[in-house]
């Protein structure tokens, strides 16, 4: 893109600015822009101070938009690395949350008899798509009233199950949807009506009575591969697929956050200094255009102070408010396509920010203006009477 960039800047910008002729150069004569008849809009009513800031905003139009267009793009950069740390942060927090387990016993060869202390569910693992992955989703077959998923009232019927809210996310289905779910162990498709969506994200679980689930795969009656605990149970190592235990998850859960970090600093850092870099070269361009106007009222006696206010204080509120309109605009439309870059990921999707993050967006952005400003004013103090006297006629 850079060199396509360049090009084009060379071919229409540049050239035609050479086009004019060397006396209109050298008088650094402006071509009258609609910008400019717009300027010219009676402001009676208005006292000196916001009429003239006013004036120079409405000259300076297309910059004024081109410093939005800026801000709006260094804010979905930023946004990226935003979401990326909400989602991870959302993700170790419901994962704690959500756990209310201490153990988990994946069974290869369950026994007869389920260990005491022991609640027994029925897990199976099934497979769906979403944005061109394919997922596993885990099917969990459970008894009425069980007291680690106190949320989940699954009905008796096997066609019949309720989602987790991950999944309604991830394959965008609701209550009274079908949910059409595939076994490719023995190559047979599933379909169940959605009877209910429970809060759950940290993974993609669907909930069956156990006995229904039981009956829709072929089980006998007390059959179970799986036991929750609240406490460690004595189970031979050599029954069992795998343990996990509430720690794991805690551990496990925060690793995201940790390896996400660096990049969340790095694009985030990389937002603020382009955002910087397009702030100061669109208000300076601005500046550079009224070098001539700001010489003369040098030569009027105003001084360094009173121009800054003629003409940088109202760039401060274009950029005010449009952050209020592009900060929010950003987040959204990052939101819609946040979800494409985590497709492959098997959990649910909390982007949610909390209030006083958009506070520290917006109260950053100003402090970026307020910072080139500063370095900007030293430009004014450059600017001398002498601009007048170079082209006068």
């Amino acid at each position: 893109m850079p060199p396509v960039i360049a090009a084009a800047v060379n071919c229409i910008v540049i050239r035609k600015s050479l086009s004019r002729t060397a006396l209109s150069l050298l008088r650094s004569e402006q071509k009258a822009s609609h910008a400019s008849r717009i300027s010219r809009i009676d402001l009676g009513h208005l006292s000196f101070l916001p009429r003239f800031q006013l004036r120079q905003l409405l000259r300076e139009l297309r910059s004024a938009f081109a410093v939005l267009g800026g801000m709006f793009i260094c804010l979905l950069v930023l946004m990226i690395a935003l979401d990326c740390y909400v989602y991870c942060d959302n993700f170790n927090r419901r994962s704690i949350l959500e756990t209310t387990y201490e153990y988990c016993y994946t069974y290869k060869y369950p026994t007869e008899e389920v260990p005491e202390g022991g609640t027994p569910a029925y897990a199976e693992t099934l497979r769906q798509t979403s944005y061109g992955y394919d997922l596993d989703v885990t099917m969990l077959g459970i008894d009425p009233g069980c007291p680690y998923f106190p949320e989940v009232a699954p009905t008796a019927k096997k066609s019949e199950v309720v989602i987790a809210s991950s999944v309604a996310q991830k394959f965008g289905v609701g209550k009274g949807d079908v949910l059409v779910l595939r076994d490719e162990v023995n190559d047979v498709n599933y379909a169940f009506t959605v009877t209910d969506v429970v809060h759950y994200a940290s993974e993609l679980y669907i909930f069956m009575d156990r006995d229904a689930m039981q009956e829709l795969f072929g089980r006998s009656d007390d059959y179970y591969n799986t036991v929750f605990s609240d406490h460690a149970l004595d189970i031979d190592t050599g029954l069992l697929y795998a343990t996990v235990s509430r720690q794991n998850i805690e551990q496990a859960s925060a690793v995201f956050t940790d390896l996400m970090m660096p990049m969340v600093i790095l694009v985030s850092v990389l937002s603020v200094v382009i955002f910087l870099v397009v702030l100061y070269l669109m208000i300076k361009v601005m500046i550079d255009r009224a070098s001539y106007s700001i010489s003369l009222l040098k030569v009027f006696g105003y001084c360094t102070g009173e121009v800054r206010r003629l003409y940088l204080d109202g760039n401060f509120v274009v950029v005010a408010l449009g952050a209020l309109v592009c900060i929010p605009a950003a987040k959204g439309l990052m939101d819609i396509i946040y979800p494409y870059f985590v497709s492959n990921v098997a959990a649910g999707l909390e982007l949610s920010f909390p209030p006083q993050l958009y506070a520290v967006i917006y109260a950053g952005v100003l402090a970026c203006y307020l910072l080139i400003d500063l370095v900007l004013v030293r430009r004014l103090d450059r600017m001398t009477p002498a601009e007048v006297l170079k082209n006068r006629e």
